[in-house]
């Protein structure tokens, strides 16, 4: 085998991002993946018709890197918007679920009388989060969690009852710990140039044609087409399955990596795009203060729990996108999506999909449970929820370890200490979710960064050594 431009270590959609826009560069790529298959998270299955996402099932249109890679690999054509008809989103408060009021933006509401029409929120609640539009901005630019930027814009009501399930949902993350600047650092700058985030989102709505755009888009046959489209565009031979790296070592303006078969790989320059708690052992002999920025970089365990059912078999309308479970309800059950209503063709006609979440920082010990214990629990709540009766016609459970990075206070300031550090080893680069972003979107635009500053490496090493 010849000697690589740029070896990419890890094969989840940054890596594989990365290798793409390598061999797009027209450089020698070789990715390596230590598991046996590509797509990290993301994973697709189809079961009796069901099209189950183990992982993320959607792609966010605000950012637009994510729908640029699949228009990119030839798969705009497979695009899916989400369902118009039923965007509702509920919040199950007090044993009853609650729709959360039109045109709320996350945590914020932007419109006056479906907010006050809300049975979610109590009075005084309500008039406290109105006082988002008389309060002062902050004073300073500190980091905060997010529950501290909602608890002073909006209330302690709004933290619990809103807060805390969405970021249960999103980040599997407590948002008493969560950075506000690395997960929506958009609430920050809109506090800073609108004073209100209430005004600010006035300011910023789209307006025109783009207000009814999805927000979220899949594909036809899910995310894992997007894979397997990236896959098709790399080089024969250009990906290796069950490789995992052992070592890396840098001599001579080159790197090796080693294999735990014991096989060696050498390159001009390596992309590192595993978790930080797997990068961390790799980067120490090269920097150890490196990886012990990685390895401040907490990650939480979950599972989602996939139920296919008869549409006679739940009493529930599904008539939106999903559920979200606030801590004080009680159940171990954060969030619940109704799949088939959020995006067409997951279901065989006549039957619902459901998928459920379980751990997270809220509550990791839940998934000392067997997949069976884990999917009893979700179906014994959830039926309660939504009158499940009888067995699914199909159940999965996926369990992901260490699969979420935590973006907690302070994670900027580590970060851009990090890159400082790296930017003294030439050659080597790191990326994947948690560093500079989470979510599909930030990984594929974090990959495509660092795949060009790999490039931009050779190159100077070529025109040094012609």
């Amino acid at each position: 085998m010849s000697t690589p431009d740029v070896i990419v270590v890890g094969g989840g959609i940054a890596g594989l991002s990365a290798a793409l826009a390598l061999h797009g560069a027209g450089r020698d790529v070789r990715l390596l993946e230590a598991g046996p298959r590509l797509g990290g998270v993301v994973r697709t299955e189809t079961v009796d018709g069901f099209v189950i996402e183990a992982g993320p099932d959607a792609i966010l249109a605000q950012k637009p890197e994510g729908l640029a890679l699949i228009g990119a690999v030839g798969v705009a054509d497979r695009l899916v918007p989400t369902v118009p008809r039923t965007r509702t989103v509920f919040v199950l408060h007090r044993e009853r679920l609650h729709p959360l009021p039109e045109g709320m933006m996350l945590a914020v509401p932007t419109r006056i009388l479906p907010f006050l029409r809300s049975g979610l929120f109590s009075w005084p609640g309500k008039l406290r989060m109105a006082m988002d539009l008389l309060l002062p901005r902050r004073g300073h630019d500190d980091d905060e969690s997010i529950a501290s930027l909602l608890r002073r814009r909006f209330g302690a009501e709004a933290v619990d009852r809103l807060g805390e399930p969405l970021m249960a949902g999103i980040h599997a993350g407590d948002p008493e710990r969560l950075s506000i600047q690395s997960t929506f650092p958009r609430f920050v700058e809109l506090e800073q140039r609108h004073r209100s985030l209430i005004r600010g989102m006035w300011a910023t709505r789209p307006r025109g044609p783009a207000a009814s755009r999805s927000a979220f888009y899949s594909l036809a046959g899910g995310l894992g087409e997007l894979v397997d489209a990236i896959a098709r565009r790399l080089p024969p031979g250009g990906i290796r399955l069950d490789a995992r790296v052992s070592t890396l070592t840098r001599t001579a303006g080159a790197f090796t990596v080693r294999l735990s078969d014991g096989s060696t790989l050498a390159a001009r320059s390596v992309i590192l795009a595993v978790p930080a708690y797997a990068a961390a052992p790799l980067l120490s002999p090269l920097s150890r203060e490196s990886a012990l920025l990685l390895q401040t970089i907490p990650f939480v365990s979950s599972a989602t729990v996939a139920l296919g059912y008869r549409r006679e078999d739940v009493a529930h309308p599904l008539d939106g996108y999903g559920l979200l479970v606030p801590r004080g309800e009680g159940l171990r059950t954060s969030a619940c999506t109704f799949v088939s209503s959020k995006f067409p063709g997951r279901a065989p006609e006549g039957c619902v999909l459901l998928r459920a979440f379980l751990g997270g920082a809220r509550d990791g010990d839940v998934l000392r449970g067997s997949d069976s214990e884990l999917a009893a629990l979700v179906r014994r709540e959830m039926g309660a929820v939504l009158g499940l009766h009888g067995d699914p016609l199909v159940q999965r459970v996926y369990r992901w370890p260490r699969a979420t990075p935590q973006m907690v206070v302070g994670h900027r300031e580590r970060m851009a200490r990090l890159d400082a550090l790296v930017g003294g080893l030439p050659g080597l680069f790191l990326t994947g979710a948690g560093l500079h972003g989470t979510g599909l979107p930030d990984a594929i635009a974090d990959g495509e960064r660092a795949a060009r500053a790999a490039a931009a490496h050779v190159s100077l090493g070529q025109l040094a050594h012609p």
